[in-house]
């Protein structure tokens, strides 16, 4: 498909995007098309088959990682990155920005291919990875604190190199500044493809969606939950991801029938297990604004979250959901008997949610504030 005719009236853009991408069709095609009004051009990620698909003004080229997320798609990333952005200038069909998922290795090779062409760099942030429970899992010590060494590292040097930052909360980055460029940054959730989802009536069940364990705070939910589950028997809790190892989370349940766990999904069907939920919950010790609150959301479900990273954002305390004291099980409990309690009060904050989704978070108000960044950076407007 040739797009170059395009050009005077579209921005051509590079997206990278890693894998592993199961769902090619469902994760990128309603984006590219809405993106395709402003923009043409490639995205590139990966999975576990190799395919080749356009959708709207863009070419999406998925390489296969037999590994999942390795290191072989990072260098593949490098080297096909290069080369389009090669192919494109010698062409005089140039990429006006490249756009990275995340400040690590896709940032990474993003910082390093627009060093050497007059591509502009646009860098999302997702996580805070200062976080010291991010590494928790590494048991050595030294280990540990090389891979947050390595990790922050990576984030500052990439930063520094940026044109645009799109975060998920104010002050994501603060600890990184001055930044050297003066970047255009913009601060609104990821992109989350749930204007479909809808609430389709109430179950007994706290919904869970998610890993890691500790990092989600598995750990502080089901216990919290237990605190309360003797007042309410007629309610359980539905742990819902990918748990290769679940010795853990076993040892969690230890047997209790009212809480299980549900084998991971493919993302066209969370919008099934999200709409007929009672009360949806996320325990995150750091998060940015995970997906899972947007869809729930989405589906007019009343929602608890911990006050942390991007949570209190979208999450209004008291109006649409509620928010408790990280790490803290017995407030936890406690938010959660007020609303198991109360069908009165779960009905007030699903409506209030799915209200406010449509008003602040739907894909039409993302797609605005994207477009808005990219050509902001394209045209080098400085914001400070």
């Amino acid at each position: 498909m040739d797009t170059r005719e395009s050009n005077d009236t579209k921005r051509r853009i590079f997206m990278l995007s890693p894998g592993p991408c199961y769902n090619v069709e469902h994760k990128l095609k309603d984006r590219c098309e809405k993106l395709s009004h402003d923009f043409y051009g490639v995205v590139l990620t990966s999975g576990p088959s190799y395919s080749k698909q356009n959708y709207g003004d863009f070419r999406v080229i998925c390489v296969k990682d037999p590994f999942v997320n390795s290191v072989v798609s990072t260098v593949i990333f490098m080297v096909m990155s290069f080369f389009s952005l090669l192919t494109g200038y010698l062409k005089k069909d140039p990429f006006s920005l490249f756009i990275t998922y995340d400040p690590l290795k896709t940032g990474l090779v993003g910082a390093i291919v627009t060093a050497l062409f007059s591509t502009k760099l646009v860098v999302e942030v997702n996580g805070d990875y200062t976080q010291d429970v991010i590494y928790d899992s590494i048991k050595n010590p030294h280990k540990r604190k090389l891979k947050k060494w390595g990790m922050v590292t990576t984030e500052r040097y990439v930063l520094k190199r940026a044109n645009g930052i799109k975060l998920q909360f104010d002050k994501q980055i603060d600890s990184f500044k001055p930044l050297k460029k003066q970047p255009v940054i913009s601060v609104f959730p990821n992109y989350v493809n749930a204007d479909h989802f809808e609430n389709g009536g109430e179950t007994k069940e706290v919904l869970f969606i998610g890993f890691p364990l500790k990092i989600k705070g598995v750990d502080i939910l089901i216990p919290a939950f237990k605190k309360c589950a003797n007042d309410f028997p007629d309610w359980k809790l539905k742990i819902l991801g990918y748990y290769p190892d679940k010795t853990e989370l076993d040892n969690l349940i230890n047997g209790d029938d009212r809480v299980y766990h549900h084998p991971p999904v493919d993302s066209s069907e969370i919008s099934k297990h999200m709409g007929q939920c009672g009360i949806f919950v996320i325990a995150s010790r750091t998060e940015g604004v995970p997906r899972v609150l947007l869809e729930s959301m989405a589906a007019g479900k009343p929602r608890i979250g911990s006050d942390v990273g991007g949570i209190p954002r979208v999450i209004s305390h008291g109006e649409d959901g509620f928010i408790f004291m990280s790490e803290d099980i017995d407030d936890l409990a406690e938010k959660l008997r007020l609303l198991m309690a109360d069908k009165k009060l779960r009905e007030r904050f699903g409506l209030a949610s799915s209200v406010r989704y449509r008003k602040e978070f739907s894909n039409q108000q993302y797609f605005r504030k994207l477009t808005t960044l990219y050509t902001n950076t394209a045209e080098k407007i400085i914001q400070i």
